[in-house]
């Protein structure tokens, strides 16, 4: 959001133009300026009236041409033709540049009891829109008040003959009026995600006819960039790239939505938007140009604002990776589309593109002084917790780091970095991030602070450890507030809080208005001067208070419910906060990859950090690791002993060789290494690297055989972890495995075969357009997997709940604080695997919906309270990460970390049965034979057992115990 622009009159006109071509439409099948054409249905009478009104010089003036309108609506009650001539008023107020009479003329639509509830809706909504763009909040706020009203009482036969749903319209102008009226960008993307719910609903319905259908598919179509935008700038990173990502796969899957060129381009935005805020500018700028294509090949104007946002984004790619220059071509684009279409003028603020433009001239001091400008008026008007804030902060200090004539020091990359570290009393629970090139700043920060010595390379680190805490947020959030939900007096304090925030962002917008008055006074010298000071006093004393209220409200919850803080705003530890956590036996690695580096952190038990550029680029370890994982990935165990079956081992030795033997020194003697990553190398197996290159698995030496990899989401989880020791459960093990997926219990366990069981693959249909739960592949053996366990931990035969007691309201219910095992032994489900499903989840028992009310998802999990030693994702896929920047090593693990567990064992592919019951029996087996083993040598031990062949030949193949990775804090 910019300044407020002298333009806003014209804004309003090109915001309130599609509703009337779209009622005009919905009239005669025609944009509103051709409606003096002749009316069909409609009398001679009125058709001569609107072929004479206001056409050429000489003709009536406006305020006749209203009166002549006045007297024909008099003579006709029909609502279809009041609301006709209506339209054409409305026009033409707006073709003679009168904005204030147009809206009220579309006022008098709105209250005018004959004209049908639906178009008097839509038109409320538009209004509201134009309102609200405007910053009249209060009549913005009627108006979505009567256009929800009004929506209400729509029939249903009127709901056929519109062009729009009407609930689609209203939402869209409560979202907009939230965001500039309240500054509450959460809200505005619950309104926003509720319009989506409607139409996908609306779209599943079979019982709503075809117009209807293509109503929704519309809605989804139009307004999918808008939404992907609204979950970046609210934090919700693999969010809004799972959603992109699937309405990517849905346009080529699912017949319903039938998308022109126009609309498959908006998907490609979002997708180049979700891929931004997630780091990946290289995939973004693949997808903006494919999209800014076929807005070339649909026709769509140059000047219209989604081309020319197209181009702004592609604008900003170029800022975030240092390229700015070779995009002039595109600011010349953009400057002319502002110069013709006031709502480009209008977003961003002129200031702001000015400032790009700018840019790409190499004019980087003018750049930033432009963007200064906008930036402080933000600042004063939203807080440093608005998106625009924080988005124009990172563009200004990309500014900073790429005009070759400053020097920008290590200080001022500290005041810019620092308050996204969360390390005070008085948090960031706002939720919102800047998107768009937020990460490209963080990335150019740390690599610049790599050449400036152990300071630098300390905040770097940090900056490292951002990265890998942004990309789960969303979830996180998520459950936050479930938590707070089921918590009564962490309810009535996150309520409060959301108010006191709430009032404080109230009090500073009218604080902005009071010192534009007062600076007005000033300039002008009329008004009372005497009595602006006084208010703009008033008005900062409140809002200072409203502060204070917050940061109190804020330090009672840190302390009172401190897990609730770590969800909502983690802090990011400093090497020494690492170190004092660690044991003497393990090391921490934080890995970050970058566009053109990768970057290794090494901390140890003393707080020294070792920070080193490695030289190998995001692509070529893409390629590696893909290269590694294709045999995994294939599902098909090997069937011979001895056979490679695929396992690429120069692949292995290679990426230990470019990822590890730089900081061997650093992890020499370290029994436990924990690996923090995200993104592409979230998807490497590091325990079948091999350090040396190999041509047969009984030659190879494992990096396993000297030290055992145990991933963790980021260090604040494990520093949390240690700094609040719990009291072991008492209880041996809780069990789900073997869901009945087709909702039937068997009436006897069956025996299964011991060997020759195929990898539990989920059963994904590439071309299928939806998903029946029904389908997916029982897991018997899986019975015999929990069952196995339990005995070895002599835990009760009820402990283990199979069939429909393996169910997700079981899990939801159960106490499962007295638990120092869970496992559960079943289908994961990936973020964007299955169709129309955009979370991560363990599919359970059948209750009656199949995705919906059957996945225990990440924000389940968040709100469950555990006490757990060990979780056991004894599944497929429950640790896999799609590779796409931004994800991390699983919102799973994340989730169960929140909710109270120690360490998670996890799978990162499809594991084959027999084998995992050797794995996970195994490990609890040698874990209870010896008190003095970690869990990260327990499975050590375990791995390097099988690796050895002592479980037999064939099972000397990674496929069978690699694919467990161990997660969170392995200590015993």
């Amino acid at each position: 959001m910019g300044t407020r622009s002298g333009k806003a009159s014209q804004v309003v006109r090109w915001c309130l133009k599609p509703v009337l071509w779209l009622l005009a439409a919905a009239i005669v099948g025609s944009p509103g300026g051709l409606l003096r054409t002749s009316l069909a249905g409609e009398s001679q009478g009125v058709n001569a009236s609107t072929e004479k009104i206001g056409q050429t010089p000489g003709q009536p003036s406006l305020a006749d041409e209203e009166k002549a309108i006045h007297k024909l609506l008099d003579e006709n009650p029909d609502g279809e033709t009041r609301l006709a001539l209506l339209i054409v008023l409305v026009q033409d107020y707006f073709d003679a540049d009168d904005p204030a009479d147009a809206r009220r003329v579309m006022e008098s639509i709105v209250d005018d009891a004959r004209i049908p509830a639906g178009r008097r809706s839509l038109t409320a909504s538009g209004l509201a829109l134009a309102y609200a763009v405007e910053n009249d909040f209060v009549r913005s706020q009627r108006l979505v008040n009567q256009a929800k009203t009004l929506a209400d009482q729509t029939p249903a036969a009127e709901l056929e003959t519109l062009p729009e749903e009407p609930a689609y319209e209203y939402l869209a102008a409560e979202a907009e009026l939230a965001r500039r009226a309240l500054n509450q960008h959460d809200t505005a993307l619950r309104k926003v995600r509720e319009a989506a719910d409607l139409a996908r609903k609306n779209l599943d319905n079979p019982l709503l006819s075809e117009h209807r259908h293509e109503e929704a598919a519309n809605q989804l179509l139009d307004e999918v960039d808008h939404l992907v935008d609204l979950q970046t700038q609210n934090n919700r990173r693999t969010e809004a790239l799972n959603y992109a990502n699937g309405m990517l796969w849905d346009i080529d899957h699912d017949p319903r939505l039938k998308p022109d060129a126009a609309q498959r381009a908006r998907v490609e935005v979002a997708v180049t938007i979700a891929l931004m805020s997630n780091d990946d500018y290289d995939g973004a700028l693949f997808w903006i140009d494919k999209a800014i294509k076929g807005y070339q090949d649909a026709g769509v104007l140059p000047y219209t604002f989604t081309y020319a946002d197209a181009l702004r984004l592609r604008l900003m790619i170029g800022l975030a990776t240092n390229r700015l220059a070779d995009y002039k071509a595109d600011a010349d684009a953009f400057q002319y589309a502002a110069s013709i279409n006031p709502v480009v003028a209008k977003t961003p603020s002129k200031d702001e593109r000015l400032s790009v433009i700018l840019a790409t001239q190499g004019n980087w001091p003018a750049a930033e002084s432009s963007l200064s400008r906008v930036l402080a008026y933000n600042l004063k008007d939203q807080g440093a917790q608005s998106p625009f804030v924080k988005y124009q902060s990172a563009m200004l200090m990309l500014y900073r780091l790429e005009d070759p004539e400053r020097k920008v020091s290590e200080s001022d990359i500290s005041r810019y970095v620092t308050p996204m570290l969360g390390q005070n009393d008085d948090w960031d629970a706002s939720g919102s991030a800047g998107a768009f090139v937020e990460d490209g700043a963080l990335a150019m920060c740390l690599s610049r602070l790599m050449d400036d010595g152990a300071q630098g390379q300390a905040l770097a680190f940090r900056i490292a450890e951002l990265f890998h805490m942004n990309a789960t947020q969303g979830a996180m959030s998520d459950g936050a507030a479930r938590l707070a939900a089921l918590t009564p007096e962490l309810r009535s304090l996150v309520e409060q809080e959301q108010m006191a925030r709430r009032a404080e962002d109230t009090e500073r917008m009218g604080l902005s208005g009071l010192s534009a008055r007062l600076a007005r006074i000033g300039t002008e010298t009329t008004g009372d001067k005497g009595n602006a000071i006084a208010s703009v006093n008033d008005a900062e004393k409140a809002m200072n208070a409203s502060a204070e209220d917050l940061a109190t409200l804020h330090a009672r919850i840190n302390k009172q419910f401190p897990e609730y803080r770590r969800l909502v705003s983690p802090a990011v530890p400093t090497p020494e906060q690492v170190g004092a956590a660690l044991h003497a036996d393990e090391v921490y690695v934080d890995f970050y990859v970058g566009r053109e580096a990768t970057y290794a952190f090494v901390v140890n038990a003393k707080g020294a950090l070792h920070a080193i550029r490695l030289n190998v680029t995001r692509t070529d370890l893409k390629k590696r690791i893909l290269a590694l994982r294709n045999a995994f990935d294939a599902g098909v165990p090997p069937r011979r002993a001895g056979d490679l079956a695929g396992f690429d081992m120069t692949a292995a030795a290679d990426l230990y060789r470019l990822l590890i033997s730089s900081i061997q020194a650093d992890i020499e003697g370290a029994k436990t290494v924990y690996i923090a990553t995200s993104g592409v190398l979230s998807s490497l197996p590091f325990d079948v690297l091999v350090t040396a290159p190999a041509t047969d698995l009984a030659s190879a030496h494992w990096w396993i055989a000297t030290t055992m990899p145990v991933r963790i989401p980021n260090a604040s989880a494990l520093v949390l972890t240690r700094s609040h020791p719990a009291t072991h459960a008492a209880g041996p093990l809780i069990a789900f495995a073997d869901p009945s997926f087709d909702g039937r219990d068997p009436a006897t366990i069956a025996a299964h075969p011991a060997n020759g069981t195929p990898a539990r693959a989920f059963p994904v249909e590439g071309g299928a357009a939806a998903f029946d739960y029904h389908r997916v592949a029982p897991l018997p053996e899986t019975l015999d997997e929990a069952t196995s366990i339990a005995k070895t931990l002599n835990a009760p035969g009820h402990s283990v709940l199979w069939g429909k007691s393996a169910s997700r309201s079981e899990v939801m219910k159960r106490d499962l604080l007295n638990d120092r095992v869970v496992l559960f032994a079943t289908h994961g489900i990936v973020a964007g695997e299955v169709p129309g499903w955009h979370k991560a989840g363990l599919a359970l028992a059948y209750e009656g919906s199949g995705l919906r009310d059957s996945v225990l998802t990440a924000d389940d999990i968040v709100t469950l309270r555990l006490n757990a030693d060990w979780v056991v994702l004894s599944a497929c896929n429950t640790g896999l990460v799609t590779g796409n920047a931004g994800d991390a090593m699983s919102e799973l693990s994340r989730a169960f970390f929140a909710a109270g567990a120690r360490s998670i064992l996890l799978t990162q592919w499809a594991v084959e049965s027999r084998s995992a019951t050797q794995v996970t029996t195994g490990v609890f087996r040698t874990y209870a034979s010896d008190p003095s083993l970690s869990k990260a040598e327990a499975l050590a031990r375990t791995e390097r057992d099988m690796a050895g062949g002592k479980e037999g030949e064939l099972y000397r193949h990674p496929y069978f115990w690699g694919a467990y990775a161990l997660a969170g804090d392995a200590a015993r």
